[in-house]
């Protein structure tokens, strides 16, 4: 068996379509037009990656995109005091942390200092709560919601499906998991201190990798036919990598996403959405889930 690839770019640039209509026309009717604030502590590569195709893509949707950038050497105290000016900043309608940040920062409380009417990541504490309990006001992590949307346009049947998230990551793992248990699927989390990793990954329908290690699953970990989304990446030099190893996961996959090419070009797509239903819901407007 070889995979089917299951590529995001052509979705994406149709959803992409889809926001920057809606986007317009919001702002033909209100007057008002969303801003992301984008917040870099240093230079990493990857970091540094995402916040160009983010730029892009705010670009193609008709959202404002602002690049704070801070020094590596920052204390925690002035990368606080950065998040809260743009808390406070009514131009700014939906702020993210670009990640990695240097290691003498707490990157979790600088996520939680975002106010959680603009945390277009989803990852404050309120955020999490409300995806926990599905009340459909929540604003769901970027690529979380990436990987939702690739499953939904193989029109698969999710309730009762065997699910295995690998990684457990607040802005991934964690709530994709809480994603696919909310559509019923049968939801395994695995991470780093999970023993014997193929025992749960091979009974898998869908196996969702999201660690950051190349190369960590091979087609020894997955059940024939299996849908398989790679969404860890590794940059090595200017090469990204997966946590796949395309070859032998493809042997035995029947859906495997690229890396690159699967997952990214959707997540920038739903940022952008959040920032679309973060600048609405300031304005008073409910939009419930992604697609309203």
């Amino acid at each position: 068996m070889t995979a089917k690839p299951l590529k995001g770019r052509a979705l994406a640039r149709r959803l992409q379509r889809r926001t920057a209509k809606d986007v317009r026309e919001f702002q033909e009717r209100t007057g008002h037009a969303a801003t992301i604030a984008a917040v870099m502590v240093g230079d990493d590569q990857g970091a540094l990656n995402y916040a160009r195709a983010q730029s892009r893509a705010s670009g193609n949707t008709g959202i404002g995109y602002r690049l704070v950038r801070l020094p590596g050497d920052c204390r925690m105290a002035d990368a606080m005091e950065a998040i809260d000016r743009l808390n406070l900043a009514a131009e700014i309608t939906g702020i993210i942390l670009l990640t990695p940040v240097p290691t003498h920062l707490n990157q979790t409380m600088l996520q939680w200092r975002i106010a959680p009417s603009k945390d277009l990541e989803g990852v404050s504490p309120g955020n999490m709560g409300h995806l926990l309990a599905d009340t459909g006001i929540f604003f769901t992590p970027p690529t979380p919601a990436a990987a939702m949307a690739l499953l939904d346009s193989l029109n698969l049947e999710l309730s009762g499906q065997q699910a295995v998230v690998v990684g457990h990551s607040a802005i991934v793992g964690k709530p994709l998991a809480m994603r696919l248990l909310n559509r019923r699927c049968t939801v395994t989390i695995a991470h780093a201190h999970t023993r014997n990793l193929a025992s749960h990954t091979t009974g898998a329908d869908i196996l969702c990798v999201a660690v950051g290690k190349p190369g960590l699953i091979t087609g020894n970990y997955v059940k024939k036919g299996a849908v398989v989304l790679d969404i860890g990446t590794t940059y090595i030099g200017e090469t990204v990598l997966g946590d796949c190893d395309p070859d032998s996961v493809g042997s035995k996959a029947g859906w495997l996403t690229p890396v690159p090419g699967g997952i990214g070009p959707l997540t920038t797509v739903m940022l952008m959405r959040n920032a679309y239903r973060a600048l609405a819901r300031q304005l008073g407007e409910a939009i419930w889930t992604e697609w309203d």
